[in-house]
């Protein structure tokens, strides 16, 4: 007991030696006697025994030392404290006296524009945890505290703020992360961080899925010298080992948006190919005592709403419905969720978008809750589960979690109102399962089955797929993907078997990097629970980029070019050697300026061949008003275009993005060569804290090469008006107008007029009007009360609504509360 003290010394001298650089030379020697010196006079001052006829003293229990851990040096094991029942109050104070024991995190390092360099601010994070939750604090400075960008926005819609983001690997298997952003005024945007997906905004930007939502406490406000923010991350939204101590993976990130300058804690760097393999590590983490998970979310919905039917506008009687959720946590890393009557509405409409000339199905992206909690685990690099094509459940059910090295979870679904498959207009029951398993350092190995079968009917088709995703040499990523797919409609028995096969190879640098792919699909292959919608091609390509980096405060901070080449093969002449039938190359240069700006612009030559099997519906007219085979169009070569992607911010209220483009492409409804002329600008105003406008215009041309006759045009007028009340409370309006004016179609060397399947294809136009109104509740994810007014017009080509029919309108209404038991 008598060396105690002195050991206790010697280790707090050491431990901040390691948090300052090391002295050197003849200073360094004398601070080592010094420090030696010091430690045995202490020791000789207060060792055992006490003298004789002295009364010790008591002492009080010694205050918990503070350790800093900075990860400019390297400092990336954090030892947080473990406190028993805080009293802490989420307001963005830090003046409870936990947070005087709290581990602290600083120097951060620059990642972006300057790869390696100091921080530009000064960030300090402090962190601890009890055994129901984890607690983080951040003081961020700022050299231009009126600067910083604050709003009041809607939850998932602050990134354009100032941020700082926490990535917690709770698994500590560097593969994917929970992810929290927090803005100065602790609005919350919150996903999975997913080393499979490609980053968003360019090789820095994160790889984040934003569809989950968890539950957490958190809270900011503007100080003095910069912002202050406060988390509480409770455990039970999160899922992580059941073992009486463990590891966590811990990123910490900052984002000071009116200059694009991001930094992170441990550093980063974009030449290795996992983010998450560069974090730091939350060690000795223990006693960890979640709640079981238990969520009941019942949801009331009801409408009242009319519709134009046979040209007589119609109101229908107010309609209500009743559905209710569940989640139970089986372990701590395994959950089921089930789901009755659910309510799938949507609060806000999907984006129209141009359909003029489109050859494949568009992509609509998910927005239903039930599907996206853990929807991750059946991510595949081939999108075989799209849960869109669940059109109308009538129940369903999910298990997702980790088991050991094992990711699993299964999928299933009751669908009232499926696709009919040769005159079946019956159920359809899905079901998917997936396993993943965690091999070597970050890859993985996979299998996912998937089955949409007609209730009572022969119909179904099935997908079994196996994949691998290797990570090598710190920088270096091969994904690989070999699927099946057996298909039998009513009235055709056996289901062949059908191939599709994905490889992709990507080298990740920050000055250097390639990639390259292969995705072949079978002309059989169909996949009824993904989206996957070139079937029968094969997409074949790769792209090489080159970047250059200023110096640290240069105007132009950084500039790039890539080559790109993409090449569409049909499937059995690729195999045969045969030329691809659609090709091109880009060129891709990027300029980033200061003050977080960029430009980025592309270059396309390329050539078409279009495909006979694409016109065995179309004919055309003679002379006589006959219909004769359609003449198979021309191949199209030496196909030129350009484009300018500008992303410019103006000041602190003002954001222009979009597209502008110019280019020859092919007239896919009659085969002929065309020219598209294309802006697509968007428009960011924010002149207060609470206010927020969204105007976009998507503007499109088409004509005919050949003469310069007009082929279509199509204009998308958006405004979108919102005003925050509070964090929970907003209004919303929403306009859009959808002109669409196409010619008639004709063939592109004859001229005669085309028919397809039989009908005559003459002009056509439509004008749409589509109106919102909105007024949301929303204190947490799961708990909401929304009121609005949707209303729907069609009529002629052109703005006036008065020319326009009420086509449908209504009022809706939804209240859900989420009861954590």
């Amino acid at each position: 007991m008598a060396h105690r003290p002195f050991t206790r010394l010697i280790r707090t001298a050491s431990f901040h030696r390691r948090t300052r650089p090391a002295a050197s030379g003849t200073d360094g020697v004398v601070l080592k006697i010094l420090a030696l010196s010091l430690a045995l006079g202490t020791q000789l001052a207060t060792g055992d025994p006490e003298p004789a006829g002295q009364t010790p003293v008591e002492q009080g229990p010694s205050r918990p030392e503070v350790r800093t851990y900075s990860g400019r040096e390297g400092q990336l094991d954090v030892d947080a404290p473990r406190m028993e029942s805080p009293s802490i109050s989420i307001d963005a104070r830090l003046d409870e006296p936990e947070w005087a024991e709290a581990a602290v995190l600083t120097g951060f390092t620059q990642y972006t524009p300057v790869e390696g360099a100091p921080a530009s601010q000064e960030t300090e994070v402090r962190v601890f945890y009890s055994g129901d939750a984890i607690y983080f604090g951040f003081h961020v400075v700022d050299s231009e505290p009126d600067r910083v960008l604050a709003h009041l926005l809607e939850r998932d819609r602050s990134q354009s703020d100032d941020w700082v983001r926490i990535m917690l690997d709770t698994f500590n298997d560097e593969r994917q992360a929970y992810t929290f952003f927090i803005s100065p005024f602790g609005i919350q945007s919150d996903g999975m961080w997913l080393e499979s997906l490609e980053p968003r905004g360019g090789p820095t930007g994160p790889k984040v899925d934003f569809n989950p939502d968890f539950i957490f406490e958190s809270d900011g406000r503007l100080v003095d010298d910069g912002w202050v923010a406060e988390v509480r991350i409770p455990y039970v939204s999160l899922r992580f080992p059941e073992v009486e101590e463990q590891d966590w993976g811990l990123q910490i990130a900052r984002g000071v948006m009116r200059n694009g300058y991001k930094s992170s804690w441990a550093p980063l760097t974009v030449e290795a190919a996992s983010v998450l393999a560069q974090s730091g590590r939350l060690r000795g983490l223990r006693d960890l005592r979640p709640k079981r998970l238990i969520e009941v979310n019942p949801v009331a919905t009801g409408k009242l709403e009319g519709f134009r039917l046979d040209g007589v506008y119609e109101r229908q009687n107010p309609s209500s419905e009743f559905g209710i959720d569940g989640s139970v946590g089986i372990t701590q890393n395994l959950v089921l969720d089930a789901t009755v009557n659910p309510d799938f509405s949507q609060v806000e409409a999907d984006v129209d978008q141009i359909q003029v000339n489109e050859r494949f199905a568009l992509f609509v992206p998910e927005r239903r809750a039930f599907f996206l909690e853990g929807i991750e685990v059946f991510r595949t690099t081939q999108n075989l589960v799209y849960t869109r094509r669940v059109v109308d459940p009538i129940g369903g059910a999910k298990l997702t979690g980790k088991v050991g090295p094992f990711q699993v979870g299964y999928l299933g679904a009751l669908d009232e109102s499926p696709r009919p498959i040769e005159g079946q207009d019956r159920d359809a029951l899905f079901n998917l399962v997936r396993a993943r398993a965690d091999i070597g350092e970050g890859s993985t190995v996979g299998a996912l089955y998937t089955d949409r079968s007609i209730n009572g009917g022969p119909g179904f088709n099935r997908v079994a797929s196996a994949d691998v995703r290797l990570l090598f040499g710190a920088r270096y990523t091969v994904e690989t993907q070999l699927t099946g797919s057996w298909t039998r409609n009513a009235v055709q028995d056996p289901a062949p078997f059908a191939p599709a096969l994905t490889f992709n190879f990507l080298r990740s640098g920050r000055s250097f990097s390639y990639r390259a792919r292969l995705i072949d699909l079978s002309p059989e292959f169909e996949t009824r629970t993904g989206f996957m919608p070139r079937i029968g091609d094969t997409d074949w390509g790769g792209a090489v980029g080159f970047n250059v980096f200023a110096e640290p405060g240069a105007v132009l901070e950084q500039w790039g070019v890539e080559v790109q080449s993409n090449n569409f093969t049909r499937h059995d002449d690729f195999w045969s050697g045969g030329s691809p039938y659609e090709y091109e190359i880009q060129l891709m240069p990027s300029l980033a300026f200061r003050g977080s700006r960029r430009m980025n612009s592309v270059l396309r030559w390329g050539g078409h061949r279009f495909l006979p099997e694409l016109y065995t519906a179309h004919e055309v007219l003679d002379d006589q008003g006959n219909a004769q085979p359609y003449p198979l169009p021309p191949e199209l070569k030496d196909m030129l275009g350009v484009a300018l992607i500008p992303n410019v911010r103006f000041n602190d209220q003002l954001t222009l993005t979009g597209v502008f483009m110019f280019r020859t492409i092919p007239l896919f409804a009659e085969g002929s060569r065309g020219w598209e002329s294309r802006y697509g600008p968007n428009l960011r105003i924010q002149p207060g804290e609470r206010l927020r406008l969204e105007a976009s215009y998507t503007y499109a041309r088409l004509e005919r090469s050949a003469d310069g006759s007009h082929f279509s045009t199509a204009h998308i007028p958006r405004l979108r008006v919102q005003y925050q009340f509070s964090k929970a409370l907003l209004a919303r309006v929403i306009g859009q107008y959808d002109l669409e004016r196409r010619e008639a179609l004709r063939h592109p060397v004859t001229g005669q007029e085309v028919l397809i399947n039989g009908v005559l294809q003459d002009a056509r136009e439509r004008g749409n009007f589509t109106g919102q109104a909105l007024v949301s509740f929303e204190p947490s994810p799961g708990t909401i009360f929304f009121v609005g007014y949707s209303r729907v017009m069609t009529g002629p080509y052109g703005l006036p609504l008065d020319e326009k029919d009420l086509q449908q309108d209504g009022f809706f209404m939804k209240l859900s509360y989420l009861f954590r038991l």
